[in-house]
Order: structure tokens, then sequence, then C-alpha cells
């Protein structure tokens, strides 16, 4: 069944699953997932991989912001975003794929914020930013965030 939003657009009316958070197990297996990359790179036993992981959930917790009242500090994100984007230019120029003491309290942020995310959206709010995240991918663009949020 199809309703029409404020817009026009049709949308589809949404399953009880669909309103519900995500199970516990999915979304203690995905902050696990994070976690675990997010200590890889503390002790510069990360490679790419983890910073793409960890950049990832920078964008989806910014997609999902306005889901929660302590996740709409847009300066938050860019601090994490600089830290992830000088740890991958480290790695670039050969260095070790570490995230320094700064560095790593500003993903613990995000982390910290998106595990309140994961426990308390919307499946279909986390459907969604994924789908925000998709195009975003697509489009080649440099940063969700900095198009995204003009102070």
């Amino acid at each position: 069944m199809k309703k029409k939003n404020v817009t026009g657009r049709a949308r589809r009316a949404q399953t009880k699953d669909m309103l519900l958070p995500l199970p516990s197990d999915k979304a203690q297996s995905l902050s696990l997932e994070n976690h675990l990359a997010f200590a890889m790179l503390r002790t510069g036993h990360g490679d790419l991989d983890q910073i793409f992981c960890l950049l990832r959930v920078l964008y989806l917790a910014f997609y999902l912001r306005g889901e929660s009242a302590t996740g709409t500090d847009i300066e938050s994100y860019r601090t994490a975003e600089t830290a992830l984007k000088a740890c991958f230019a480290r790695v670039e120029r050969g260095g070790r794929c570490l995230l320094r003491e700064q560095e790593q309290k500003a993903i613990e942020r995000m982390l910290t914020l998106h595990d309140d995310q994961l426990a308390t959206v919307p499946k279909c709010r986390y459907v969604d930013a994924w789908e925000r995240l998709r195009r975003f991918v697509a489009s080649r663009q440099g940063s969700p965030i900095r198009a995204n949020a003009i102070t």
C-alpha cells in the first residue's frame, strides 16, 4: 500500500518490523564490528579496511543525526572525518595505520553516538541511511558532511 507524503510523492507504508529498532543481536554485532575496527586503528595494527569501516560508520551516523538530540553537532562529525582522513593520509605516505590520541577521542565519541543510534532508531531510518550512503558512494563526492553541513 502506498501513501502520499507532504510533497505529494508516493511512499510505502512501513511494516511493524521496519518501525521498530534493529534487533538487539544485529545492533550488537554491528557495534562489535565497529569497535574492533577502532581497536585495530588504536593499536596501529589496522589497515585501510578498518579506516573505511569507520568512515562508513561515520557517514551512517551523520545521516541518522536527526534521530537523537545528542547527534546534532556537525562539528563532531567533521572532527571524526578529519581524524580518519589524516590516518588515511599517513598510510598513503607509508606510515602506520594508527590513530593519534586526539583522533581516537573523536572516533570514540562518534562510535558512542552510533551505538545509541543502532539501539534506538527505527529500522526504516537505518535502511534509509544506508540508501543515502550508497548514493553518496556512487556520486564520488568528497564528503557528505562537508557538502550538507554548511555552518
